[in-house]
């Protein structure tokens, strides 16, 4: 048939005998984000849509669908707190590349940082240095605090130095960015969302030694990273997380989220903080945190792309909204994505119900048809906007 096929027109034809049929929902894989059992969750404050919305385009099928996956967080800085006295005294900088921009900022009640009162120095003498004010920094687009000071090294090399700053009085925060450096902190979690109660896996490493100048690379082959984790929540609750080393010659780490997730919405962060040979670096990722408020259950029903119903098991009343991609089967018998469907609606209490999803109207390209398949399946909580599961191959029919 050359013609394009349309769901409709399949569905006039008496196809939906063919599709009828019930399927349990795929057996998870590696990728996927399930939940074995549902919580309860107060509705947030606020009009909350409610009416039901169901959509779906067509796509090209000869552009294969890809999940993302999470990116590393790359770091060529670190940054500590100083007390006044320690800022006097001299703090040794280890550096690993010229041109390192050094910053100073004052915490809350601290006195302004005089920035000709900054130097770096290099065998008692100071190393030459362009220096900035809060007022050029601000003017250059750079959201800083009252009374920060910039120095930009010009000259300077692998080695130790001591930074020193005169005048100062309580405590401020010290960063040290270093842009041309080949030593790179990686971090990297092993999802981008995970389900409250749960664990989240992070994987860190410092890169680079092989192009780092010769007595640097030498000190970063024999010294052991050194580094500690610390998880935050939205709602500024704390927890350390112990990093141990791994057969890829980093550090990696399994981190426990709390069951009880945040009130407070947005992103989590895990910071990390390394040093190795005295290099130091940090870097923080970032992942979402969902309440585990509803879950898929059961068996689906798939009757034909125009009617699919998924059973839902409700733990909190709300709007849930299930995504998916259809594939279809080419006259070369291989299954490639045709079209994408949402569909929410609203649910009054905890409890079961079903979530339908269709693709009526969705133009099949020529030559696409059953067996279909269903990928990239999420289910969200829009209410509490929380994507709550997630299976890469979810349905067969």
């Amino acid at each position: 048939m050359n013609k394009t096929l349309t769901i409709a027109l399949l569905l006039a034809a008496g196809s939906h005998a063919a599709f009828a049929a019930r399927a349990s929902l795929a057996t998870p894989a590696v990728p996927d984000r399930i939940t074995a059992s549902v919580v309860a969750a107060p509705l947030p404050a606020g009009n909350i849509e409610q009416a039901p919305v169901q959509f779906a385009w067509p796509l090209d099928p000869g552009r294969m669908v890809t999940a993302t996956t999470p990116e590393a967080m790359e770091s060529r800085s670190f940054w500590r707190t100083l007390e006044a006295a320690e800022l006097q005294a001299g703090v040794e900088l280890t550096l690993s590349a010229p041109g390192a921009v050094i910053q100073l900022s004052p915490a809350a009640g601290a006195r302004p940082v005089p920035v000709e009162a900054m130097k770096v120095l290099s065998g008692g003498k100071p190393l030459p240095a362009r220096r900035f004010e809060t007022a050029t920094l601000r003017d250059a687009g750079m959201a800083v605090a009252p009374g920060t000071a910039m120095l930009k090294l010009q000259d300077g090399n692998v080695g130790s130095y001591r930074l020193q700053a005169e005048g100062v009085s309580g405590r401020y925060v010290l960063q040290v960015l270093e842009p041309a450096s080949p030593v790179v902190l990686r971090a990297r979690t092993d999802r981008n969302v995970v389900l409250a109660g749960q664990s989240v896996g992070v994987q860190v490493h410092l890169d680079g030694a092989a192009a780092a100048a010769p007595d640097l690379a030498a000190r970063l082959v024999r010294a052991p990273l050194l580094a500690e984790g610390l998880l935050v929540a939205p709602d500024g609750r704390t927890w350390p997380v112990p990093l141990r080393s791994d057969r890829s010659g980093g550090l990696a780490a399994s981190v426990p989220v709390p069951a009880q997730g945040s009130d407070v919405p947005g992103l989590w962060e895990l910071q990390v903080f390394g040093e190795q040979a005295s290099i130091a670096r940090d870097t923080r990722v970032a992942f979402a945190v969902a309440r585990p408020t509803a879950r898929l259950a059961g068996e689906a029903q798939a009757a034909n792309p125009a009617d699919i119903r998924f059973p839902l098991q409700v733990g909190a009343a709300g709007r849930y909204e299930v995504r998916a991609t259809l594939f279809a089967t080419g006259a070369d018998g291989q299954l490639r994505p045709v079209a994408q469907g949402h569909s929410a609606a609203w649910f009054n209490r905890a409890g079961g119900g079903e979530l339908g999803l269709s693709f009526a109207g969705v133009e099949l390209p020529a030559g696409y048809g059953a067996p279909y398949e269903l990928r990239e399946v999420e289910l969200h909580d829009q209410t509490r906007l929380a994507p709550i599961e997630y299976r890469a191959r979810a349905l067969r029919f």
